[in-house]
């Protein structure tokens, strides 16, 4: 640019004599160079950068409190969603003990690749998997008084005590991912390894003078404040917060209840009951119990941990499947496959809408093709398995069950039966209470009639029969 500009210039004065050409030329030269040029350059190249940043005005704030589980990675992921969808930073404000190391992976992965700026703040104490998920947020505040690290993964052992895992197949992975998280936000990795390997804890002061936080903050209008004209990389681009309003991410129903069920004991609760119900319906040959019994199974699975949105999607279409039949079979057994079916599309409804990292971060149409080919295989196979229960159900009625039928049996009178009055038979080995319309005598034989209760009723046995 500058090239070009001398070169008009000497165009233009090409007629002037030569020493006032080399005049001209000095004095643009040395305006090049002075200072007050370089301050009008650099207040440009600011300005410039500042309009190229793209500026949010908006934050949304998501409450996060208790285990992180699936509710919690449920409500986060729509919170992230919602946020993307309005051009608005998330407040993620964490005061949690920590959780499943699943869903912390799956909800540190989608705040790494998040589009919008994220600010995590650790309001109050947040330990184990809630400082993992602080990690990989764009700003990290913490509340001065608060503590944040003790992030070695432990589990229950046979007694209920919480022991340390040192599996490397398990540590190792852990450790390198967040260490190369902490890395990319420019934050303290050996500190975060000592969070994961060592337990280490420490407060809000020392996690800023250390460099794995970047403020300390003792309120949300704190921290707006310290966030204005900060500017923000994410995979999306540069943003400059500016933040002069913001709102709560909306309640969510369906993730009070996911985080329900994701509850150890609950789960393991369902799965009980929903185990030995199967187990006493085939032993007993009532199959109309398999559709209640397969509820409390359903809902046990989901707190394992098991994709939650394939069994929604199952739930939704064995409900239908129990219902038609329900509606198909009538009377006390119909009841029963109704009721079920309703639950089961109650509980399936309230906890739409569906959901998943799969879907939300890859964005592929194979991804959702997969999730949806296998649903409709899942459900298929529900329909089926509700179809053979209806089709059972039905023989078994039309059918008059043989095991233990003691009508039309042969017996012997081991005591005189005088009519209106109880004797004593014995048939096929077992000895019965009996009466009699007519008098038998003791060692006659008789032939069952009928039974009531625990009582034979009994004639003799003729000749000819």
């Amino acid at each position: 640019m500058r090239n070009s500009f001398l070169f008009n210039k000497l165009n233009y004065v090409g007629s002037i004599p030569a020493i006032y050409i080399l005049f001209v030329f000095i004095a643009i030269a040395v305006s090049v160079g002075s200072e007050p040029y370089n301050l009008h350059l650099n207040e440009y190249m600011l300005q410039q950068k500042e309009n190229n940043a793209m500026v949010i005005n908006k934050a949304i704030v998501i409450v996060v409190r208790g285990t992180i589980d699936q509710g919690t990675k449920s409500h986060i992921f729509m919170a992230i969603d919602r946020a993307e969808s309005e051009n608005a930073a998330l407040i993620i404000d964490i005061n949690s003990p920590g959780g499943f190391l699943s869903d912390t992976f799956d909800i540190a992965d989608r705040i790494f690749s998040a589009k919008i700026p994220i600010i995590g703040y650790a309001s109050g104490d947040s330990f184990s998997g809630a400082t993992l998920i602080l990690i990989p947020t764009h700003i990290l505040v913490v509340n001065p008084v608060a503590l944040i690290g003790d992030a070695q993964p432990v589990t229950i052992g046979p007694t209920g005590s919480l022991e340390p895992i040192t599996e490397p197949k398990i540590i190792n992975p852990l450790v390198k991912k967040f260490e190369d998280m902490a890395k990319a936000r420019n934050r303290n990795a050996t500190l975060v390894k000592a969070f994961i390997l060592n337990a280490t804890v420490v407060n809000g002061e020392e996690a800023v003078a250390n460099g794995v936080a970047d403020y300390n903050a003792r309120s949300l209008d704190e921290l707006l404040s310290l966030l204005r004209n900060i500017e923000v990389e994410t995979v999306e681009g540069v943003y400059r917060l500016e933040i002069t309003q913001y709102e709560y991410a909306e309640d969510c129903i369906s993730c009070r209840i996911l985080s329900l069920l994701s509850d150890p004991t609950v789960s393991g609760v369902l799965l009980t009951i929903g185990i030995f119900s199967i187990i006493f319906a085939i032993s007993s040959t009532n199959l109309i119990a398999i559709p209640p019994a397969l509820i409390f199974l359903v809902l046990g699975l989901i707190g394992t941990g098991l994709q939650a949105n394939l069994l929604i999607v199952f739930m939704l279409i064995a409900g239908i499947g129990f219902l038609i039949g329900g509606i198909l079979l009538g009377g006390a057994d119909g009841g029963v496959l109704l009721a079920s079916g309703i639950i089961l599309i109650a509980v399936g409804s309230s906890l739409l809408p569906i959901t998943g990292r799969e879907i939300a971060i890859s964005g592929a149409e194979n991804a959702i093709t997969t999730v949806f080919n296998l649903s409709l295989g899942i459900g298929i196979g529900a329909g089926i398995v509700g179809g053979i229960i209806v089709w059972q159900v039905v023989k078994s009625r039309n059918i008059k069950t043989t095991l233990f039928e003691i009508k039309g049996k042969v017996g012997i009178a081991k005591t005189d039966i005088k009519p209106g009055q109880e004797g004593f038979v014995l048939v096929e080995g077992e000895l019965w209470s009996a009466t009699s319309s007519e008098e038998i005598k003791q060692g006659e034989q008789v032939i069952v009639v009928d039974k009531k209760d625990h009582i034979l009723i009994v004639k003799r046995r003729q000749a000819s029969e």
